[in-house]
């Protein structure tokens, strides 16, 4: 997954139908953060319930559409059943309708 100076990589267990991501995305829970952090998560958007690509890597993911777009359709074609997270809440149902909000085919 392009990333700008980090590139991030993706997992998919497939005997689990799990999908690991390390900071491409980012589902992190309020009552577990303190301020500033809060108010930045909720603007970020990268909070729980919905989780968001983390901040950080949305410029070079529009940089990088080509690259990006070949990325989301390996994720799509995985078809994965959860997702496990390194920062915030892991979704352990409907990881299809997480991956289609997410990696949705972006012009």
């Amino acid at each position: 997954m392009p990333g700008g100076i980090f590139k991030e990589f993706v997992f998919f267990h497939h005997a689990s139908g799990t999908l690991i991501l390390a900071d491409t995305i980012m589902n992190l829970e309020f009552d577990k953060l303190d301020q500033p952090w809060r108010a930045f998560t909720k603007l970020s958007g990268m909070y729980y319930p919905y989780g968001q690509i983390f901040f950080g890597m949305r410029l070079p993911l529009l940089l990088q559409r080509r690259k990006a777009r070949a990325a989301y359709r390996k994720i799509r074609s995985w078809r994965p059943e959860r997702i496990v997270l390194s920062h915030g809440r892991c979704f352990d149902a409907n990881a299809a309708e997480v991956v289609h909000r997410l990696f949705a085919e972006r012009p």
